[in-house]
C-alpha cells in the first residue's frame, strides 16, 4: 500500500471504501472484538434503566432529578467517549498497521500491539481537542469551524509520528496550512455522503423491522441497528482525515524524495569508505615496497 502518495480529491474520497473492501473480513472481525463490548454495555444500560421509546423529551428530563437516572445518563455519557477513544485507535493503528504490511497481510495482533500505545495519547487528543472546539464554536461560531477543520488530522500525527498531544496540535495546524479548504471540502463531501447512506439504510431497516417485530424488540432492533450504523459511518469518517494525513505529508515533506536521498547518501558513504580503504591499501603496499629488503639492498654503496 503506497500511503505517502499524492491524491487528488476523488481519490481522497474514494480511498476509505478502498480500504473498507479490501480489509472487510479482519476490519469487521477487529471492530467486533474493541467495540462490540462497547455497544452491548450500552444496550445493557438502555434496557436496565427503562430508557423507553414511548417516553417523550420532557418525561426524560423529569428524569434528570431522579439520581439512578443521572447516574446512569452519566456513565453511559462515559462509555460513548471510551468507545469513540477505542474506535478512533483501532482504525488509525489498522491503517498504521496496513501502511506497513500492505493490503491482506494484517493481524489483528499486530493491530493490538500498536493500540496498547497510542490509546490514552488518543484519549488526550480527543478530550483536549473537543475543549479547544467548542471553545472556538462559543466564540461567535466561525472559530469552532476553522479550529476543527486544522485539527483534522489530530489522530493521524498522534499515531504516526508518536507526538504528544500539545506537539500534536500543532502539527496538525502546520499541516493544515495552505490545505485548510481541501480538508473543509473533504469533511462536507464525506458527510454529505454518509448521511445519505445511513438514512437509506436505516430507512430501509425500519421498514423490514415493521414486519418482524414490534414494542420493544423493534425499540431494541432499531438501537442496536442505529448503533452499527453509527459505528461503520464513523469507520469511514475517522479513517478520512488518515488518508489526507498522507497526502499532506507525500505534498509538504516529500518522503519518498527523502528516503531516496537518504539511500543516495548512505551508498556515497559507503563508496567513499571503499575508496578511503583501497586508497590505504594502496599507500601501504607502496610503503611495503619501498621497505623490501631487496629493494633497500640496491642502494647501498658497493665495495
Amino acid at each position: 500500500m503506497d500511503f505517502y502518495k499524492q491524491k487528488d480529491f476523488g481519490q481522497l474520497i474514494s480511498a476509505p471504501f478502498i480500504f473498507f473492501g479490501k480489509e472487510f473480513k479482519t476490519l469487521v472481525s477487529g471492530l467486533l472484538v474493541f467495540i462490540g463490548p462497547f455497544i452491548l454495555t450500552e444496550y445493557i444500560l438502555i434496557n436496565r434503566f427503562h430508557f423507553q421509546p414511548a417516553e417523550s423529551i420532557s418525561a426524560q428530563l423529569q428524569n434528570l432529578g431522579n439520581s439512578n437516572f443521572t447516574g446512569t445518563l452519566f456513565i453511559m455519557l462515559l462509555i460513548s467517549f471510551f468507545q469513540n477513544v477505542m474506535l478512533y485507535t483501532y482504525i488509525s493503528a489498522y491503517i498504521k498497521t496496513l501502511s506497513h504490511e500492505g493490503f491482506g497481510n494484517v493481524k489483528i495482533q499486530q493491530i493490538w500491539s500498536e493500540m496498547k500505545q497510542i490509546y490514552w495519547p488518543n484519549a488526550g487528543g480527543l478530550f483536549l481537542g473537543s475543549i479547544i472546539i467548542v471553545i472556538g464554536f462559543f466564540l461567535i461560531f466561525f472559530p469552532g469551524i476553522y479550529l476543527a477543520v486544522a485539527l483534522y488530522p489530530l489522530f493521524a500525527i498522534i499515531v504516526f509520528e508518536e507526538k504528544g498531544v500539545l506537539q500534536s496540535i500543532s502539527r496538525s495546524f502546520e499541516l493544515i496550512k495552505g490545505n485548510w479548504w481541501l480538508a473543509f471540502g473533504l469533511i462536507i463531501i464525506m458527510g454529505i455522503i454518509l448521511i445519505t447512506l445511513v438514512a437509506v439504510l436505516t430507512f430501509f431497516f425500519q421498514y423490514l423491522y415493521g414486519f418482524i417485530a414490534g414494542g420493544t424488540s423493534l425499540f431494541v432492533l432499531n438501537n442496536v441497528t442505529n448503533s452499527l450504523l453509527d459505528v461503520f459511518s464513523s469507520l469511514f469518517f475517522i479513517s478520512t482525515p488518515i488518508f489526507l494525513y498522507g497526502h499532506l505529508i507525500a505534498k509538504k515533506e516529500q518522503p519518498e524524495l527523502v528516503n531516496k536521498i537518504a539511500e543516495i547518501s548512505d551508498n556515497n558513504e559507503d563508496s567513499t569508505d571503499e575508496e578511503t580503504q583501497l586508497s590505504d591499501d594502496t599507500e601501504k603496499s607502496d610503503e611495503n615496497r619501498f621497505m623490501n629488503d631487496n629493494d633497500n639492498d640496491r642502494f647501498k654503496p658497493k665495495f
